[in-house]
């Protein structure tokens, strides 16, 4: 069932990706070279409310997961779970625009226009509905009722990308500096309109963002009102402090880590350094899809074996889902390293070339992530947070600290040429090793659960094999096309599991466990009868 639940929400999430990535290609076809620079706005404004949006978490979203998925009486959950939210947020607002204030005024970065500072303003309102329709989501983690929850999440881009491409066609006119024509003749009742869009469309693409997360948070609301709502009681709000106390710093950490990075390169550089990072981290998503839709499973799923006292049960899976991962990952790490060049032209445009070195260094740095997720769910599923909240502390200091050395002009590794967005990635990665083998040693020292599995070595062996046939055969292509890229993929695919079969790492019954997760009847007979499934009873 992990399997199936898995693939559905990473079947969602990748459909979801694909949108946002067409989403970025238009935009990076129609804007050209301004595209980076437009990027990069949103991705400093993102990075930048992203760090004061941990407030309306806390540890309190995973909290609520484990108390839902424990068996406790739901509606007394999600009464304290809201209550706790709208709480949160009042204090996300104090700090945002104390956040705010003091970035212009005393840290001496500013904004450097006001449509720039207009964007922030815009992603304010994104946040606050993010938060609000976070109740849901994790509601239905916590229940395990996942097809809910992919629908509410994946309705997020099904609004934002046309709109985002509508704002795209309307072009560019700002000031005497930028100018894009729009992409047609826009009919006369509509000018207005476009004529706006383009005197604004950094703060149009914005809105973009805030439109789909109302209609996601309208829908989440939708579903949750087959559930009954109870009040909050100071017994549950303890248990969810309980378990959020050390969450928090796991919260807090790992919400800076992911983001100080951009934060840091919009000081030292200018928004189109920003642009090629965010860019190029938004396409990688598609590689941790997976991982995180397992995690969204494992986790409730060993919190319950936890629960039941099945350590035999909890180390089984955390090493099954870890060995997946890394099956499907790999090849997908790859093709993306060795055909680097290809697929920025093709997924992006040529502006986004200098970012090569950067997608390298990410894409080994989301296998890495993709291989951790299964043992941080392990150490949250035994009720340990606090381990994980330590680790984090570390590897947010170390990557703080190799930020601050590598991202400036003049940074630790400026003579070999990394700094600026390159220095960043490098930094993310080296933090990641440091987490990597801090998650592993704990969750040996918990559980006696082993650090390393003879498959990874496998698959890595056998994917280097694939990327140096691909490298070979790829010198004999000088112009690449989109179906040249497809048709390596897949030949690469072919070539990665002939390996794994001489390997002996992929055998029959992995054949019969993938084809039982993609049986196309039992995926719609299992998303009907969720969708059909009525709530929990109260406990009296």
């Amino acid at each position: 069932m992990i399997g199936r639940k898995s693939l559905i929400i990473a079947s969602s999430q990748i459909f979801a990706r694909i949108l946002g990535w067409l989403g970025i290609v238009i935009l990076a076809k129609f804007w050209g070279g301004f595209a980076p620079e437009a990027l990069g706005v949103i991705g400093f404004a993102i990075a930048f409310l992203s760090i004061f949006s941990i407030i309306g978490n806390l540890g309190f979203d995973l909290a609520h997961v484990k108390r839902v998925s424990e068996g406790q009486d739901l509606g007394t959950c999600i009464g304290t779970y809201i209550t706790i939210k709208l709480m949160l947020i009042a204090l996300m607002f104090v700090a945002i625009f104390t956040g705010i204030y003091i970035w212009k005024y005393y840290l001496g970065g500013g904004f450097t226009d006001a449509t720039t500072e207009s964007v922030v303003y815009v992603f304010f309102v994104y946040y606050v509905f993010l938060t609000l329709r976070n109740i849901s989501t994790f509601t239905f983690v916590g229940t395990k009722e996942i097809v809910k929850r992919q629908i509410i999440m994946t309705f997020e881009n099904i609004v934002k990308i046309p709109l985002m491409i509508f704002v795209v066609l309307a072009g560019v006119s700002i000031g005497t500096r930028v100018f894009v024509p729009p992409a047609f003749e826009w009919p006369d009742f509509l000018q207005p309109l476009q004529n706006f869009m383009s005197l604004h469309a950094l703060g149009s693409l914005a809105m973009a963002y805030v439109f789909g997360i109302i209609t996601s948070f309208l829908i989440g609301v939708w579903f949750l009102r087959q559930y009954k709502i109870k009040k909050p009681t100071k017994l549950m709000a303890k248990r969810y402090f309980v378990f959020a106390l050390p969450m928090m710093l796991i919260a807090v950490i790992g919400v800076i880590s992911t983001n100080i990075d951009k934060i840091m390169i919009g000081y030292f550089w200018t928004k189109v350094e920003v642009g090629y990072y965010f860019t190029v981290q938004q396409v990688l998503e598609i590689i941790t899809v997976l991982a995180l839709a397992v995690e969204a499973v494992l986790f409730p799923t060993l919190s319950e074996f936890h629960s039941l006292k099945n350590l035999k049960g909890i180390k089984n899976k955390t090493l099954q889902a870890e060995r997946y991962i890394s099956m499907i990952i790999v090849p997908v790490v790859v093709v993306i390293i060795v055909l680097v060049k290809p697929v920025i032209n093709i997924m992006l445009s040529g502006s986004f070339l200098p970012a090569a070195a950067v997608l390298i260094m990410l894409t080994l740095y989301a296998y890495l992530i993709s291989m951790m997720i299964p043992f941080s769910s392990l150490i949250g599923g035994v009720d340990r947070p606090s381990i994980t909240a330590k680790i984090s502390i570390i590897v947010c200091l170390v990557n703080i600290l190799l930020n601050y050395l590598f991202i400036p002009e003049n940074g630790l590794l400026s003579y070999i040429g990394i700094n600026g967005p390159t220095g960043a990635a490098v930094a993310t990665m080296i933090s990641g090793v440091v987490g990597f083998i801090g998650l592993r040693l704990a969750a040996r020292k918990l559980t006696k659960i082993k650090i390393l599995q003879s498959h990874t070595p496998r698959h890595i062996i056998a994917g280097i094999i694939m990327g140096g046939i691909l490298f070979y055969l790829s010198g004999f292509v000088t112009d690449f096309r989109f179906y040249y890229l497809v048709a390596f993929a897949f030949l690469g695919l072919g070539i990665y599991l002939f390996l794994l079969f001489l390997l002996r790492e992929f055998k029959k019954e992995d054949f019969k466990f993938f084809l039982g997760i993609f049986n196309p009847k039992e995926m719609v007979k299992y998303v009907s009868s969720e969708l059909k499934s009525k709530p929990p009873k109260d406990k009296k």
